[in-house]
C-alpha cells in the first residue's frame, strides 16, 4: 500500500497516464467523427437537388450593367442615372436583357436599339431632360414615325388669288374644302408635317417698299396651320421678310405662342442655327434649314442679338448646323429654299450645295421655292429632292410633290427562344431598325386653291413620267415609294 501511494505521487507516472488518456480520447473522437462524416456524405449523395437547380438567379441591377459597360467605348456617358431611367421606362427586366446581350455580343451603341427599341441618342436625351428643351418634339408614335414634307404654302389674306381669300367663307370646313380626302389623311396622319411658310404672320402694315406683291397674314391665321396638321414650318425663304423685321419678329413670336416649331430663322443666330430634333419611333431625327442666298428683298442673316435667317451659300453657320445635327442624331434632314422660277431641273448651284450638305452629314436634302417640281438625284447613296413645287399657294394650276418619310422597327424573337422549350426559354425580344426610311413620293395637283393627291390616277402616272425623264436612275413603286434603280 505504501508503494502504491508512492507510485501515484510520481510525476513521471502522472504525465505518462495523461498522455495515454488523451491518445485514447483522440482515437475514439476520430472514429466517431469518421462515421458521422460518412453518414453526411452518404446523405448528400442521395439528396435531391433538382429544386435548387431550378431556382431563378438573382435579378440583374443597374450596377450589374455598369460593371459590364465599365470599359466600353460609347458616344454618350452611361451612368447610374441613365440606367435608372431605362429601368423606369422599360421595367427592371431590362437590366437582365442587357446583360444577356453582352454575354453574346460585343458592345456597340446600336445595342440600345436592339435591346430597348430606342437609339442611344433618343434615350440619352429623354433620360437627362434635353428632350424638354424648346427645340425638341417628342412624339409617342410606337415603333413607327411618319415625317411629312410639302412645298410652298401661303396664308396671305390680301390678294384675291390667295387660298385663304378664295376660301374665306368656308374656313370652318377648310380641310375638306381645300384638300382631297386622301391628301388630308396624309397631312393629319403625320407625326410631323412640315411646310415652307411663305407669308409672315403679322398685323403690321409696313411692307418692304421694293415688294410689288407682298404676302402677309394676320397672326390669328396661325390657327389655320393647326387645322392643316402643320407642326413645323420653314422660315428661310424669300417671302418671310415681306413685312420687314417687324413681320419676321411677329412671325417667330406667334409660332412660339402656338407651339409650332420653325426652322431656318430665329430671334438670334444661335436660335436660327440650332437644329430642331424629333424623337419618334425610337429615333432622334434632326431638321435644319437655310435659304440659298440673300437679296434686297430677303431678311438679313441672323446675328447674335437680332432676328434673321440662315443662309446656305458661303455661310459657315449652316455647315455648323448640319455637323451639329450629324453628331447628335440618327438621321439628318436638310430642308432648303433655293429653286428658281419654273425650272424643272436643278441648276449647278443647287447641285453643288446639295452635294456639300450630304458631305457635311445630311441623310436627305429636300428643296422648295421653285413653282414647279424639280428632279430627284441620289448622291453617295443619299436622296436629293430638288424641288417639291407649290403645295397650297395660289389659284394657278401646278404639279407638286409631298414626301413621307416612314421610319419603322419591328420585334425579332431570338433563334434561341424559338428552339428552346420549357421554363428555360429566353423571355426577351430584340428590335430590328430599318437602316433608312421608306420615302413615299406622293404626286399632287394644285388648282383653284385646291390641292389633290393623285396617286394611282392617270394624272399621277403622268407626274411620275415627267420625273423619270428628268431623274435617270430612279424608280417608283405602285404606292409611290421612290428608290434607286437596281
Amino acid at each position: 500500500m505504501f508503494r502504491q501511494k508512492n507510485l501515484l505521487r510520481n510525476p513521471l507516472f502522472n504525465i505518462t497516464m495523461t498522455v495515454v488518456v488523451v491518445l485514447l480520447l483522440a482515437f475514439f473522437y476520430k472514429f466517431a467523427l469518421s462515421g458521422y462524416s460518412s453518414s453526411i456524405k452518404k446523405d448528400l449523395e442521395t439528396l435531391d437537388t433538382s429544386a435548387l437547380a431550378n431556382m431563378p438567379a438573382a435579378p440583374k441591377t443597374a450596377d450589374d450593367v455598369l460593371e459590364k459597360l465599365e470599359s466600353v467605348d460609347s458616344s454618350r456617358v452611361i451612368d447610374t442615372m441613365f440606367l435608372e431611367y431605362c429601368g423606369e421606362k422599360f421595367g427592371n427586366d431590362i437590366y437582365g436583357n442587357i446583360c444577356d446581350y453582352l454575354e453574346e455580343n460585343e458592345y456597340t451603341d446600336e445595342m440600345w436599339e436592339k435591346v430597348c427599341g430606342f437609339s442611344l441618342y433618343a434615350l440619352f436625351d429623354l433620360a437627362n431632360g434635353n428632350a424638354e428643351d424648346y427645340n425638341y418634339q417628342v412624339i409617342e408614335s410606337g415603333s413607327t414615325a411618319k415625317i411629312v414634307f410639302a412645298g410652298d404654302v401661303s396664308l396671305d389674306d390680301n390678294w384675291n388669288w390667295s387660298p385663304l381669300v378664295v376660301h374665306r367663307n368656308n374656313l370652318g370646313n377648310l380641310v375638306n374644302a381645300a384638300f382631297s380626302a386622301e391628301l388630308a389623311e396624309q397631312m393629319l396622319g403625320a407625326d410631323i408635317f412640315c411646310v415652307n411658310l411663305e407669308s409672315p404672320l403679322t398685323n403690321g402694315k409696313t411692307k418692304l417698299p421694293a415688294r410689288a406683291y407682298a404676302h402677309s397674314s394676320s397672326t390669328e391665321n396661325a390657327n389655320i396651320l393647326g387645322l392643316l396638321g402643320v407642326d413645323m414650318v420653314n422660315l428661310a425663304n424669300d417671302r418671310i421678310y415681306d413685312y420687314s423685321a417687324a413681320g419676321l419678329t411677329d412671325t417667330i413670336k406667334t409660332l412660339d405662342d402656338k407651339d409650332i416649331a420653325y426652322i431656318g430663322a430665329g430671334s438670334s443666330l444661335e436660335d436660327a442655327k440650332t437644329p430642331r430634333y424629333i424623337i419618334a419611333g425610337g429615333r432622334k431625327i434632326a431638321v435644319v434649314a437655310a435659304l440659298r442666298n440673300g437679296t434686297n428683298l430677303t431678311a438679313p442673316e441672323a446675328a447674335s442679338t437680332s432676328a434673321g435667317l440662315l443662309y446656305s451659300t458661303n455661310s459657315a453657320y449652316f455647315t455648323e448646323a448640319i455637323k451639329e445635327a450629324r453628331e447628335n442624331s440618327d438621321y439628318v434632314i436638310v430642308y432648303t429654299d433655293w429653286g428658281l422660277g419654273d425650272n424643272t431641273s436643278a441648276d449647278e448651284t443647287q447641285i453643288g450645295l446639295a452635294h456639300d450638305f450630304i458631305d457635311f452629314g445630311a441623310d436627305i436634302v429636300i428643296g422648295c421655292r421653285s413653282t414647279v417640281m424639280q428632279n430627284i438625284e441620289y448622291y453617295s447613296g443619299k436622296p436629293i429632292f430638288y424641288g417639291l413645287g407649290n403645295f397650297w399657294y395660289e389659284t394657278d394650276t401646278h404639279e407638286a410633290l409631298m414626301l413621307k418619310l416612314e421610319f419603322s422597327s419591328f420585334e425579332e424573337v431570338p433563334e434561341s427562344a424559338e428552339s428552346d422549350s420549357g421554363e428555360n426559354a429566353p423571355n426577351y425580344v430584340r428590335y430590328s431598325f430599318s437602316d433608312e426610311p421608306l420615302i413615299y413620293c406622293l404626286p399632287c395637283i394644285q388648282s383653284n386653291a385646291v390641292t389633290r393627291l393623285v396617286l394611282g390616277t392617270d394624272e399621277g402616272t403622268a407626274i411620275y413620267g415627267k420625273l423619270l425623264q428628268t431623274s435617270p436612275g430612279i424608280v417608283f413603286s405602285e404606292d409611290g415609294v421612290v428608290s434607286r434603280a437596281e
